[in-house]
């Protein structure tokens, strides 16, 4: 082993069982190793600490507890802890996965609806019961769920990396968390998270399982701004851009769920993976409903270019070069796993539903502070949040196209009247008709004395006609609508 590296070298022993064939990866905490057991021949991973955070015995402390809660922890979408090694250096001894993070398998592009339940839905589970025994991951992101293969060549989602995790036992049943501390990954981070909140608990899981979606869903990171400070306040304010702008067609319970699990207030969120699972199971049934919308969401838009992620370690099993499109053409869409409604056309990205009835936007409360960043301005919502009918709003796209917000069709009769045509149309704000009307006029009486009763005739359908329009166009104006410059 290389002392400034804390490289092991290919055929290094480790207590005398296990034997390093290689570095799959190094990072700024850990460095994994593809290892063979030398009994058994088995392939395993294998997690060592660098050595200038070994040192550190709260880091190290951490560490070993990582693999005692993944070892506590057995289900078939978590990767399992099997062994400690001590000598030469001390590390943790995992089951090897084959396969890219699910980060790597999007590659910035969106899952379609059947792969995103198939990568998703096994994640949900094997959180679930991590929760049930007491265990919140707090650092759950992309990277740490691994895209595997099971034995008949399906896609089989792992989640590692239990670093940071949380276990609720000891005194009152709860483990409690250094008062004003953040640990986690800031893109997926809870608000209550970044706020150093002493307490968390299963729901700040459930946020992060919302961003994890967000990003699955869409291929781009929900929450990402040019500083850490904005990115932050994106994340305690619930701004982001809404998931179905970035993908057309997306299913709206698939949006909803999304739009749940990202509640500022964890109240609002899914309060267990189990409903969060049950919501998305069934969002392609017929008649199937979004959820509520919480009452703080998004109004932001999404900044196009996310940030270059430092290279880490990869999660245990991972092994470098591997081609997610080699792992996406071995999945078998009709496994009937998912219900899917069959009968529906799917004209968009997302198979289409009966959409939900309307609910009206909640009054969304005051602010909260943001802490421990300081306070900035609230950034107002869209205006094509709000809806207004016609009465409420009169647009114009020209200076010559404003009128009067109201108008009298009584008005406009008597100065077609007593003003020759066009008088209507002056009080109307259509100067151009008006004019016309005038200067026609002037010629239609002039040529009566010529023409006889074809000009009078003439002239009486003239004069008509635009008595009509007067009325006609004071009337929409009277009613609040938008009144051009040659509307009649």
């Amino acid at each position: 082993m290389r002392d400034d590296m804390n490289i092991l070298q290919p055929g290094t022993q480790l207590d005398g069982r296990y034997e390093v064939v290689r570095l799959l990866g190094q990072g700024g905490m850990a460095a994994v190793y593809e290892v063979r057991h030398l009994g058994l021949h088995s392939t395993h991973a294998l997690k060592v600490l660098n050595e200038n955070l070994s040192l550190n015995d709260d880091i190290r402390g951490r560490f070993l507890a990582e693999g005692r809660i993944q070892a506590r922890l057995r289900h078939p979408h978590i990767v399992q802890v099997t062994e400690i090694v001590t000598t030469p250096v001390a590390g943790l001894v995992m089951d090897y996965i084959e396969g890219p993070t699910l980060g790597e398998f999007c590659r910035g592009q969106g899952l379609e609806p059947r792969v995103l339940l198939e990568v998703f839905l096994p994640v949900l589970d094997a959180m679930e019961e991590a929760h049930k025994r007491g265990v919140v991951h707090r650092d759950l992101k992309p990277d740490n769920v691994i895209i595997g293969k099971d034995s008949r060549g399906r896609l089989q989602p792992m989640v590692t990396d239990f670093g940071i995790a949380k276990v609720e036992e000891g005194p009152g049943g709860k483990a409690r968390t250094q008062a004003g501390a953040r640990m986690g990954t800031l893109l997926y981070m809870s608000p209550e998270q970044i706020r150093g909140a002493g307490e968390v608990d299963a729901r700040t899981d459930i946020f992060s399982l919302g961003a994890i979606l967000y990003e699955a869903a869409t291929g781009k990171v929900a929450f990402h701004a040019s500083s850490d400070f904005d990115t932050m306040k994106s994340i305690v304010e619930g701004t982001y851009e809404p998931p179905e702008r970035i993908v057309g067609g997306m299913h709206p319970v698939v949006a909803g769920c999304i739009r749940k699990a990202l509640a500022v207030d964890p109240a609002e969120r899914f309060q267990d993976c189990a409903a969060f699972r049950e919501a998305l199971e069934n969002a392609f049934e017929v008649g199937a409903q979004a959820p509520q919308k919480p009452s703080r969401s998004y109004a932001v838009t999404q900044v196009e270019n996310p940030p270059a992620k430092t290279p880490s370690a990869p999660p245990a099993g991972v092994k470098p070069g591997t081609d997610p499109d080699a792992l996406a053409q071995t999945y078998v869409p009709d496994t009937g796993r998912f219900p899917i409604n069959d009968r529906a056309p799917n004209t968009g990205r997302f198979p289409t539903a009966t959409p939900p009835p309307p609910t009206p936007p909640p009054t969304p409360p005051a602010p909260q502070a943001i802490v421990p960043v300081a306070p900035a301005p609230v950034q107002s919502a869209p205006v094509n949040t709000v809806r207004v009918s016609q009465r409420q709003v009169v647009q114009a796209s020209s200076p010559a196209e404003m009128t009067r917000s109201e108008g009298s069709p009584g008005v406009a009769v008597l100065l077609n009247l007593f003003c020759l045509s066009g008088g209507g149309q002056l009080y109307n704000g259509q100067t151009a008709k008006g004019v016309l009307g005038l200067i026609g006029s002037f010629f239609v009486i002039t040529s009566i004395f010529s023409s006889g009763p074809f000009g009078a005739c003439f002239w009486l359908m003239w004069y008509g006609a635009f008595i009509v329009d007067a009325y006609r166009v004071a009337s929409k104006r009277q009613r609040g609508l938008r009144v051009g410059p040659w509307d009649y």
